[in-house]
């Protein structure tokens, strides 16, 4: 069926009656997107790929723990550092479960799957 017919026919229908039909076509959507197991590699990958601390945040956050490490952190320091370590902290815990997703997609284990994408297994520990 042509994308033009629906969308004239959907033109012509009642608004309760059309958002209903919206509500099953998400619904269409999400189950198709779901089931398509190349889609969901694809969709773990970018967001294993934008769940990192930014560049700039990342060396704030080593400069600090650095400064922690000879404690010589202000108290502004301190908070910062700690705000950017919860953070990093929920950033970790995302990550980690895209990758241990995507490696259940692939059949393989989590070492596999970061060995096969180049990601360095202590960087991306829980657990520093």
């Amino acid at each position: 069926m042509d994308a033009q017919v629906l969308m004239q026919g959907a033109a012509q229908m009642p608004i309760t009656e059309l958002e209903r039909f919206v509500q099953q076509l998400n619904a269409l959507i999400v189950q198709r997107k779901t089931t398509d197991t190349n889609y969901r590699q694809r969709f773990l990958l970018g967001k294993i790929n934008e769940t990192i601390l930014s560049k700039d945040k990342t060396e704030r956050y080593q400069f600090l723990i650095f400064k922690h490490e000879f404690n010589v952190l202000s108290d502004a320091e301190h908070q910062e550092l700690m705000q950017l370590t919860e953070k990093e902290e929920i950033i970790r815990v995302q990550r980690l479960t895209y990758l241990v997703e995507l490696a259940q997609l692939k059949g393989l284990s989590l070492s596999q799957l970061m060995e096969n994408l180049g990601l360095n297994q202590r960087a991306n520990a829980l657990i520093s």
